[in-house]
């Protein structure tokens, strides 16, 4: 499990000044803390992290030689840059249950022939601490034009253990002709420039 280590978190500075320093500010609550815990982490530990880990991933967070079970609940980016400005972290309790969300990977996207096309990246759910999910991995290798997936297919739904919060009948993935798109998108385009000589005609008869 990843530990990362937690400082008290300077009030004398601004959030954008401590980002400058390489520092990111965050946040640790739970039912079994007397109150929230402002905190700040070296950038340079969160890029670590991140490199494994994502929203939903479960760690040890170690602050003031205390160490604590959490769940990364929120990462908070600049819409523009997409620099990374805050984090939420909430501390696990065993026998709470908790809402997270679960990333799903798609493995072997290569090998299949058509266009895969993925509309849905996280499937939300409840579950207690030792029934957690990070990621959901799905190999698409014999996948063919017109296979599909939803929310209801994965293992995850599948588990007596979560309860899932996303649709059921969401699509997660699928598989479709490249051609059909392309020909989709051609007539699309024609589409477009008939309305628009439609309109210049309209214009010139007015005048």
């Amino acid at each position: 499990m990843f530990i990362l280590n937690a400082q008290s978190r300077d009030e004398k500075l601004k959030p954008k000044q401590l980002r400058r320093k390489g520092i990111i500010p965050a946040v640790l609550y739970g039912k079994n803390l007397e109150e929230s815990l402002s905190i700040q982490i070296p950038q340079k530990e969160i890029t670590r992290f991140f490199k494994t880990n994502s929203k939903g991933s479960t760690l040890e967070l170690s602050f003031l030689g205390k160490k604590y079970m959490a769940l990364l609940r929120e990462a908070t980016y600049k819409p523009a840059t997409y620099e990374l400005e805050h984090l939420s972290f909430q501390a696990l309790i065993a026998d709470e249950v908790v809402e997270s969300v679960a990333r799903i990977i798609l493995l072997n996207r290569e090998k299949v022939s058509g266009m895969v096309q993925q509309p849905q990246f996280e499937v939300a759910y409840r579950a207690l601490p030792a029934h957690l999910i990070e990621r959901i991995e799905l190999d698409l290798e014999g996948f063919d034009i017109g296979d599909s997936i939803r929310v209801e297919d994965l293992e995850i739904a599948k588990d007596s253990n979560i309860e899932i919060i996303t649709p059921l009948d969401t699509l997660v993935v699928s598989v479709v002709d490249s051609r059909v798109i392309e020909e989709t998108l051609d007539e699309g385009d024609v589409e477009e420039e008939a309305a628009a000589v439609e309109g210049e005609q309209s214009e010139d008869a007015e005048e």
